[in-house]
């Protein structure tokens, strides 16, 4: 009678570890890269030292410079404008190219600042986070720029 007890504890340990809950049931649908994104700020790391830029090149009340990754692979990078007298915010730079995926590495083509290969550190429905590792004369660095999706 005590090895079926023992048996039958085993099969139900066993049966609650398949089972059991995650925190992947309730995930929702996965976070895409697909639309604009706002830089906030980059981060390098130098020899386990790290200096932070936030992200300032938005001329002031016009606040809408962004990224995107759009369809068919399509690449845009948008810088704004005040314009004199009307006040009305205008395109200043539009630089297109095109952009991959695959897993967690992310490829840029264009002739802006980001164009090169990074890895996608962070990718939520908010947040972006893509790195780049460099190494010249034998010194190593790490650039990570982080993004908000834009609204």
């Amino acid at each position: 009678m005590k090895k079926i007890k023992a048996l039958m504890f085993a099969f139900v340990l066993a049966g609650m570890t398949v089972v059991s809950c995650s925190d992947d049931d309730n995930a929702g649908p996965a976070a895409t890269i697909d639309g604009k994104w706002n830089q906030t700020k980059t981060v390098v790391s130098l020899n386990g030292q790290s200096v932070t830029q936030n992200y300032n090149e938005n001329v002031a009340g016009c606040d809408k410079n962004y990224i995107e990754f759009a369809a068919a692979s399509v690449f845009n990078e948008a810088v704004y404008f005040k314009a004199a007298g009307s006040g009305d915010c205008q395109i200043d730079m539009a630089d297109a190219g095109t952009w991959s995926k695959s897993d967690a590495t992310l490829v840029i083509n264009n002739s802006g600042f980001l164009a090169g290969t990074y890895t996608i550190t962070r990718l939520t429905a908010s947040n972006l986070e893509i790195a780049t590792t460099d190494n010249v004369g034998g010194i190593t660095t790490t650039s990570t720029v982080f993004f908000t999706k834009a609204n």
